[in-house]
């Protein structure tokens, strides 16, 4: 006979994977919005392309002075369209959870039969792969049409798809986290900045995580910014399959640090609401 915890364990995973097909749909969902939103999928394309005209030029500056002149300009730019791809496709979720702190909408939407935390994945996940489908077309043709060339095999090219895709969703985890700080801070808008900042020096938004000095790359690499940034970027670049190995199995553990990191920052969160009555 089954113990009452390998029961309740059992319950537990049945209730899971029935609860599987409504986050799907509620992805499904959020993919047709982002479809038909088609006015901020353009925005998005215009501010990626102007993001990429921009660092183009400034690497020609940045990466003589930091010694990286024997990378040719064109693998540069690659090297920062992979990192611009994932960094514009993800969705401002953090914001909806402020405002859903803010407004006391949360309160209506705990006792649905979808956990909260699960939905706001779901629809950012949904988000986050129209946005990577559509962004990574015009990232791809617009650098191929500037840079005039493809300096990336095939596998490095699947590679960091697939990475691309691993990269977004544990960036999204960390947003969340973002969001969920309302619960103390009330606005996100200044911590979000810290963490967008970390991202862009940390991850190697512009120059290769290889030319900072090695007491930076040690701090850079006990984070999760490169896995989601430079590194991935790099290996498109330069395919090495044990590297990408590693990377997977990196953005795997980030991945659940980040869900841990979630779900205690929300339970932590209701236990000041139901302590102050909210």
């Amino acid at each position: 006979m089954l113990t009452k915890e390998a029961h309740n364990n059992k319950l537990n995973v049945w209730i899971y994977y029935c609860m599987l097909p409504k986050y799907a749909y509620i992805a499904r969902i959020a993919m047709v919005q982002g479809i038909k939103n088609y006015k901020a999928i353009a925005g998005l394309s215009f501010f990626l392309v102007t993001c990429l005209v921009i660092f183009a030029h400034l690497w020609k500056v940045a990466a003589a002075k930091a010694g990286a002149i024997d990378l040719p300009p064109d693998r540069l730019l690659w090297y920062i369209a992979f990192n611009e791809w994932v960094l514009v496709s993800l969705p401002d979720i953090y914001l909806e959870i402020e405002q859903d702190l803010r407004s006391g909408r949360l309160a209506y939407l705990l006792p649905r039969p979808v956990s909260y935390l699960g939905a706001k994945f779901a629809e950012g996940m949904g988000t986050l792969l129209i946005n990577l489908a559509i962004l990574g077309l015009v990232c791809f043709f617009f650098t191929w049409a500037w840079s005039g060339s493809l300096p990336f095999p095939p596998a490095g090219f699947s590679a960091a798809i697939l990475l691309g895709v691993m990269a977004g969703m544990v960036a999204l985890l960390f947003q969340i986290a973002v969001g969920l700080t309302s619960f103390w801070l009330h606005q996100v808008g200044p911590f979000h900045w810290i963490w967008e900042k970390l991202l862009f020096v940390l991850g190697g938004l512009i120059l290769p995580l290889a030319t900072y000095p090695i007491w930076l790359q040690k701090i850079a690499f006990a984070t999760p910014f490169p896995a989601i940034m430079g590194e991935r970027s790099s290996l498109a670049l330069t395919f090495d399959f044990t590297h990408v190995v590693t990377l997977l199995f990196t953005l795997a553990a980030w991945l659940l640090l980040g869900a841990g990191l979630v779900c205690l920052l929300f339970q932590r969160g209701l236990k000041i609401l139901n302590i102050s009555g909210g």
